[in-house]
């Protein structure tokens, strides 16, 4: 039988992912983008001129996975990619004025409900937190590393 704690700890992760959930239909609703989509316009409107490895770090994504994401984000006109006048391999990200009302509109926090609480929690909950996910993971008879490239949003469609 199932020990109640760890009932109540399963509900506790169903909860922290419909909100994942939740908050990623009301950015498609309002936006017509992902949730991941709006993190990274985010991201570019805070650093303008952001590099595309940069931004994959700024999100904890691989940067193929960046890269896929701003081709979308450029076919609709939301982003613009400026390619460096002293060397032409580098491309810097900006925001149009699509990209940038789309930001207005969206329902915050724009990088997620779970990447905002992590930031919000001390320091020392946090780690403990880190160090208790770990030990999870090291638990799971199966379990995909390269999840832990991918956005969240895009891991519980």
């Amino acid at each position: 039988m199932t020990s109640p704690l760890v009932l109540e700890t399963l509900r506790k992760f169903r909860i922290v992912v419909g909100a994942v959930r939740q908050h990623s239909r009301a950015l498609e609703s309002s936006c017509g983008i992902s949730g991941t989509q709006v993190w990274i316009l985010a991201t570019i409107a805070e650093q303008p001129d952001i590099k595309v490895s940069q931004l994959g770090q700024a999100l904890s994504i691989h940067v193929s996975t960046a890269s896929n994401l701003l081709d979308k984000l450029g076919r609709a006109g939301l982003i613009e990619r400026l390619r460096s006048e002293d060397d032409r391999r580098v491309v810097r990200l900006r925001l149009t004025e699509a990209g940038k009302a789309v930001i207005e509109r969206a329902p915050k926090p724009l990088t997620g409900p779970v990447s905002d609480a992590l930031a919000k929690m001390p320091k020392a909950a946090l780690a403990s937190l880190d160090a208790n996910l770990e030990t999870l993971i090291r638990h799971m008879s199966e379990i995909d590393q390269s999840a832990a490239e991918e956005p969240l949003s895009n891991l519980v469609r």
